[in-house]
């Protein structure tokens, strides 16, 4: 579309006024008489898809009440509204103060987020307090179950010191008792000796002397192994009463032995108890730390909430403020009403963007694409054609009375962007001019004998120079600026959505085409008057013309079957408008 726009700049360069905005061919509208021969040409083929809708403004928006965590009342959050400084229609420029809340009130909730940020940062530093005390208390407690393992240690080697010293004990308890039989057997047979003595039993009496003396041998022998010597008969009896005595201290030792060694095995049994009692301690402190590092984790969550809120208290303004330059829309708040958050207080709109609405039959939805080109003529502003592009195509249907059509959006571009990129094109023009290029567009105008070559030399020469722009408008023309073009919601327009484009392709009217099974014929006028019928391949058709592929050259001549008529690629003119910078498509 950039080269057919630079034509359109030449065009206006050049003093000629271009009435229609649609890509047609570049021959002219001539009606043909009956028989009539064209001469096949090259020329453009546009294919669109055309229907008629309502302007509706595309860039509106709602502008909200902005409330922040803290103010609250019984429905939720709220606010009051201070002062409303705009009314529906009003203009506005972006960053505009529209509407202002009770900044006293505004101010009051904000304080009120500080102090909530301040207890949340004391609260965790108590947190804090508390987990370094618990961790203390776990390591006091773990020092507890040390100090009971070595308790148990020590109590185990007392019991195996009471086990030794028993032992010991019965050894000693042992060896006297050996004694001890040995001096009963002694008491034993001097007691039978002086029984025989005094029943007079003398054949018996020699029997037990020598019993008496063996057994007082066998007991020198055994107080000998305990290391006490009685070689005499005094010395004998006196070892028999210290055996005696010795028995009964070796009998008392065993005992008391055995009493220290079960209250030793109790102490052991005592520190393990202990020892079972600090690491159910540890773990109750363990615990202790595992819910003060949750109570810091919540405190620390707290505190980051209520930097959160401080922080999108801060970020927020008690004034709303225009996000862009346009009109006010709807006023929906006064000065004095209670708003929740999310209120819409006004509504603004872009003056500058439209866009349109149109249904498309389920047979031709396939050929639209978003982001085709299209183009939006107004009904009211006869000969207006403005550029725009498919925004949106409606994933379902609308059906009404059996008729399937798909609804398809096109945005219109700004009046002030299409001027723009004109005027850059134009100026790309002027300088390809002023180096001395003839610009293609120029050339082609040449050719089909829109322009002069003497008229286009001589512009070319006063741009060279320097001696001036583009002409004005011709006469009769209709000058119109920019800012004189209002476009207003629910205006009607027709809207034609570009499917398909060629350009410089060969030309011939529908009408001279004949068909027979798939086969496309027309007739050729020869160089010598003959008529000839000729197979052709076609491309692509819209109601007047058809691209023809293979079978004819530029510049022969077909016939125009008797009682139809030829006409050109462009539609019926409409009465010209000239927008000063913009040029035609």
């Amino acid at each position: 579309m950039r080269l057919l726009k630079i034509i359109l700049i030449i065009l206006t360069l050049c003093g000629i006024s271009v009435v229609s905005l649609s890509c047609g061919s570049k021959s002219n509208p001539e009606a043909v008489p009956e028989n009539q021969v064209v001469t096949v040409q090259r020329g453009d083929l546009v294919i669109d898809i055309t229907a008629s809708g309502n302007l509706e403004l595309s860039r509106t928006e709602d502008l909200a009440i902005e409330l922040f965590y803290g103010q609250s009342g019984s429905s939720g959050t709220k606010g009051t509204i201070g002062e409303v400084l705009v009314e529906e229609g009003d203009t506005v420029e972006a960053g505009q103060v529209l509407v202002k809340l009770d900044t006293d009130e505004w101010d009051d909730e904000l304080s009120k987020l500080e102090k909530a940020l301040t207890t949340a940062q004391r609260n965790l530093t108590s947190k804090e307090r508390d987990l370094t005390e618990a961790e203390r208390e776990l390591t006091d407690k773990e020092r507890d179950i040390t100090k009971a393992e070595r308790q148990i240690t020590v109590k185990e080697l007392a019991v195996r010191q009471a086990e030794l010293d028993l032992q010991t004990a019965e050894y000693n308890l042992y060896e006297t008792d050996k004694v001890k039989d040995e001096k009963d057997a002694v008491d034993a047979v001097e007691f039978e000796l002086r029984v025989a003595q005094v029943e007079g039993h003398w054949q018996e009496l020699l029997y037990w002397k020598e019993r008496l003396a063996q057994a007082e041998e066998d007991l020198r022998e055994a107080l000998q192994d305990i290391g006490i010597t009685a070689s005499s008969d005094a010395a004998l009896q006196s070892a028999k009463s210290q055996v005696e005595l010795e028995f009964a201290e070796c009998k008392l030792a065993v005992d008391l032995s055995q009493k220290e060694l079960e209250d030793a095995q109790i102490a052991v049994e005592d520190a393990e108890l202990a020892l079972k009692d600090a690491q159910l301690d540890k773990e109750y402190a363990e615990q202790d730390v595992e819910d003060a590092k949750l109570d810091v984790e919540d405190a620390k969550q707290d505190v980051e909430d209520a930097r959160s809120d401080l922080d999108e208290a801060k970020s927020l303004s008690p004034e709303i403020t225009a996000p862009f330059a346009g009109f006010v829309t709807k006023v929906n708040v006064e000065g004095g009403d209670e708003v929740l958050k999310g209120t819409v207080a006004v509504q603004i709109a872009d003056p500058n963007k439209f866009e349109a609405k149109i249904l498309v039959s389920e047979m031709d939805i396939m050929q639209v694409k978003i982001g085709g080109e299209a183009s939006v003529e107004v009904d009211a502003m006869t000969g207006l054609s403005l550029l725009a592009k498919v925004t949106h195509i409606a994933p379902t249907a609308t059906i009404q009375s059996g008729v399937v059509n798909y609804q398809v959006k096109v945005e219109i571009q700004p009046l002030e962007e299409m001027m723009q990129e004109r005027q850059e094109a134009r100026q790309e023009a002027i300088q390809k001019i002023q180096q001395g290029e003839l610009p293609e567009p120029l050339r082609q105008a040449i050719e089909e004998g829109r322009i002069p070559q003497e008229q286009a030399e001589e512009i070319m020469k006063r741009i060279q120079q320097g001696e001036g722009g583009p002409p004005g408008p011709p006469s009769g023309t209709q000058v119109m600026k920019p800012e004189d073009i209002q476009l207003r919601e629910g205006l009607t327009v027709t809207v034609s959505i570009i499917v398909q484009e060629k350009t410089d392709v060969l030309l011939v009217p529908n009408a001279a085409i004949t068909t027979e099974g798939r086969q496309s014929y027309v007739q050729v006028v020869s160089s010598t008057g003959t008529i000839e019928k000729r197979a052709i391949q076609t491309g692509i058709t819209d109601y007047q013309n058809t691209e023809v592929i293979e079978g004819l050259i530029e510049g022969e001549k077909v016939v125009v079957p008797q009682g139809t008529t030829s006409t050109s690629t462009s539609p019926p003119q409409r009465p010209p408008m000239f927008i000063p910078g913009m040029g035609r498509r």
